[in-house]
């Protein structure tokens, strides 16, 4: 079969990075062998016939399309987003995006070949431009990428509406282990999606409470803005450290590298790095809760000289009251959340920090322009002894039931790929978004988990902590220049702004 007109126009339309490997494998397709296609009279009569089991897609194209037409057409007459598992011979497809309710169209499709002879036959290319139908090899679709297509926002404002429509019954009866792997694949991904949005009302209100408490601090200190703008690439190699039971053994060679690399460093390490006298260079924190503040609760003079500590606005006024108490060097960031957007302080925001304080650290190292990110202690899964966290975790004894709680229910694949190790859906979340960061960011980002320990990170290097040393950190040097506060007519200016979209909200 020839390359069409009508097959060039598909593949220019099928723009951007999600679609460069499928466009590579469709254009180095030279002959049909798995599949062929016959006409009828009519225009619409197309068939095609697997080669393989001998069998024809369709017993009657023409009346399986209009029956199928006039089913969609009472049911789903309004639905903004529909799936599909089957692209077939690309006529119903080509029929319901007539119906501009639907923005967008999803379709599964194992065979390379039938998308090859239906982007040859039909011009979908309008629709493939303004994305409102989209095309998906089924091989190898992961978490990363339904969170990408069920982020859209005509798909995340009606997922109650989600189900895997099957194009016709050769999908059913020759795909069901497919078709099975893509519907399980996206309803754990919109439960996850979901929970990033909250799931408990106080919780929400609380946020707006202690964001509202906390505005004096946030207007009165470095804003996002002012990070970004001096401390952007600084440096290549950053090290995100988490509190897994795997930290410990790494600590001796941090020390050795800790003035060469930009250490990120969760609220629960900060204690720990103190303890063998590491320095990080930022120390961060995510939760809004009493407890977490604690964690600032010390004065540690000298050894605090240099680390910005960076909390969400919506932080417990505690972390404010020790951060101003002890005199550490802090800034405050609003969150991706509807109030604070509403604030149009702009300036001071916005961080989405995933699910957990390592993968706001992620974020926020990206977002400063570091091309190398290495993991430690990010292990997600419990220790060989059921440990939760790295010996001397200061809240240790609150964690002490939980692998027998979780046991059995959240296995996943060990680090190294060697066998499972036993983690929780709360870490099993935390991963998820590691790895859609991951997915997201690797044309211009190098991930390394050097936790060697802990769960597997999907689309991280696995690679010795001491080799990735060695390897990135031999002529690294670090230079973070000093951050301005704003002055404090700017300060009272901003005030009297959030002052006044408060009221308005309100």
């Amino acid at each position: 079969m020839l390359k069409t007109d009508i097959f060039e126009k598909n593949i220019q339309a099928m723009a951007g990075n999600k679609y460069a490997s499928l466009k590579e494998k469709l254009c180095e397709i030279k002959e049909l062998k798995s599949f062929n296609y016959h006409f009828g009279k009519d225009p619409l009569d197309i068939n095609l016939t697997n080669l393989k089991f001998k069998e024809k897609l369709y017993q009657n194209p023409l009346s399986e399309l209009q029956e199928k037409l006039e089913s969609f057409e009472k049911e789903y007459l309004r639905y903004p987003a529909l799936f599909f598992y089957g692209l077939g011979n690309g006529v119903f497809y080509k029929a319901i995006l007539q119906n501009q309710s639907h923005q967008r169209i999803v379709v599964y499709e194992k065979e390379l070949e039938l998308m090859y002879i239906v982007l040859n036959l039909i011009d979908f290319s309008e629709d493939l431009l303004k994305g409102r139908l989209i095309l998906i090899e089924d091989k190898d679709y992961s978490q990363s990428e339904a969170t990408g297509i069920l982020s859209l926002k005509e798909v995340e404002m009606f997922f109650k509406t989600y189900s895997l429509h099957i194009h016709c019954d050769f999908y059913n009866k020759h795909y069901s282990q497919e078709l099975t792997h893509i519907n399980t694949t996206n309803i754990e991904t919109i439960k996850n999606i979901a929970l990033r949005h909250g799931n408990d009302p106080k919780d929400a209100m609380q946020g707006i409470e202690q964001l509202t408490l906390n505005l004096p601090a946030l207007l009165t200190h470095p804003s996002f803005k002012e990070l970004k703008s001096k401390r952007s690439n600084k440096g290549k190699t950053a090290i995100i450290v988490a509190t897994g039971p795997s930290l410990a053994k790494q600590l001796p060679l941090l020390k050795e590298y800790a003035s060469k690399a930009t250490i990120f460093c969760a609220d629960s390490s900060y204690d720990l790095l103190h303890k063998e006298d590491i320095k990080p260079d930022y120390v961060l924190s995510l939760e809004r809760v009493a407890l977490t503040s604690e964690f600032f609760n010390k004065d540690f003079g000298e050894f605090d000289k240099d680390i910005t500590f960076i909390l969400v606005s919506l932080t417990h006024p505690n972390s404010v009251k020790y951060l101003q108490k002890f005199k550490k060097n802090f800034m405050l960031v609003h969150r991706h959340l509807p109030f604070a957007i509403n604030l149009r302080l702009d300036d001071f925001g916005y961080i989405g920090g995933g699910m957990s304080v390592a993968n706001m650290a992620y974020e926020l190292a990206t977002t400063l322009g570091y091309t190398n990110i290495v993991l430690i202690g990010q292990d997600l899964a419990f220790g060989e002894k059921g440990q939760s966290h790295s010996k001397n975790y200061v809240y240790a004894d609150l964690h002490k039931d939980d692998f027998e709680n979780n046991k059995g229910k959240f296995t996943t694949t060990a680090y190294g790929g060697k066998g499972k190790v036993e983690s929780t859906a709360v870490w099993t979340l935390f991963r998820q978004f590691f790895e859609n960061y991951i997915h997201q960011n690797n044309k211009f980002i190098t991930t390394y988990n050097c936790t060697e320990g802990g769960a597997r990170i999907q689309g991280a290097i696995e690679k010795p902590f001491k080799e990735v040393c060695q390897e990135l950190l031999k002529n690294e040097k670090k230079a973070l220049p000093k951050l301005k506060k704003p002055s404090r007519k700017q300060s009272d200016e901003l005030m009297l702004k959030a002052y006044k979209n408060i009221k308005k909200g309100i």
